[in-house]
């Protein structure tokens, strides 16, 4: 009996050992669910190393808890919540670059006449001196959208956000602000239409806007392959910047590169 109990307690003791040894070899990464740093971490890592969250702001939080050891987020964002939040930092390489651009209806007649005035705008520094204005805190005067949509004799472009990722939409007061909000607001000034924002979760802006329950959808939405078989894209307005968020205290992902051995190799 002594040694069956010795031999069972060798096992146990076996079994937690490389349970604890796996443990290093491991890693947990929040994203905010169907956003490009989600596609790129389930990707990358696998979907077992993926903990999804509503907003960047939970997977911070996360973050700051342990639940996860990095956060990948656009680079604009990320540098709000570090900047809020004691202890994290956003390492020096960026994680990946990407294209933004609105998205619309499969086959949409209003995509056209919202790209050109986009083209147009691109073309004669509107879009840049937005854009220029947030990321440099210019001090310039910004533009807002109501959050409770003003009745006019215009027709409505409604366009479906998540605003929760500054600069790019944000809520402050009674109003919408950003670069996507303002750079809406100048096409749909341009086009006769009057701005309508519809705050929804981030991964319920292309199916809303597949269904054409809204004009399109601007969040500082990447375009993907696997976006572009349920929706059309217009011409890219702005770069954004995939990082990494990791505390400052040492942990195991210091730099870029110490993401190397938990990669999923390609099949």
């Amino acid at each position: 009996m002594k040694k069956f109990l010795s031999l069972v307690l060798a096992v146990l003791m076996l079994t937690l050992c490389f349970a604890g040894c796996g443990s290093s070899d491991t890693i947990k990464i929040g994203v905010q669910t169907s956003t490009t740093g989600d596609i790129y971490a389930s990707g990358d890592f696998g979907e077992d190393a993926v903990l999804r969250y509503d907003n960047g702001a939970a997977a911070v939080e996360a973050l700051k808890v342990g639940k996860v050891d990095i956060v990948i987020i656009d680079n604009e964002p990320a540098k709000s919540y570090v900047a809020a939040n004691e202890g994290l930092k956003i390492l020096e390489s960026a994680y990946a670059e990407e294209e933004y651009a609105i998205c619309f209806q499969k086959g949409s007649d209003l995509k056209n006449d919202v790209n050109n005035a986009l083209v147009e705008l691109i073309n004669d520094g509107s879009v840049k001196k937005i854009v220029d204005k947030y990321i440099s805190n210019s001090g310039e005067a910004l533009v807002g959208v109501p959050v409770k949509a003003v009745d006019t004799d215009k027709p409505n472009l409604v366009m479906a956000t998540n605003a929760e990722f500054p600069p790019y939409e944000y809520i402050d007061g009674d109003k919408y602000y950003g670069i996507d909000v303002e750079v809406a607001k100048i096409i749909a000034d341009k086009l006769g239409y009057d701005l309508v924002i519809e705050n929804v979760a981030f991964d319920s802006i292309i199916p809303g806007v597949q269904s054409g329950k809204y004009s399109m959808g601007m969040a500082g939405m990447t375009v993907t392959d696997e976006r572009l078989k349920s929706v059309d894209f217009s011409s890219t307005y702005a770069t954004g910047i995939q990082v990494v968020i990791t505390k400052d205290d040492g942990g195991k992902i210091n730099a870029i590169e110490d993401l190397d051995p938990y990669y999923v190799p390609a099949e």
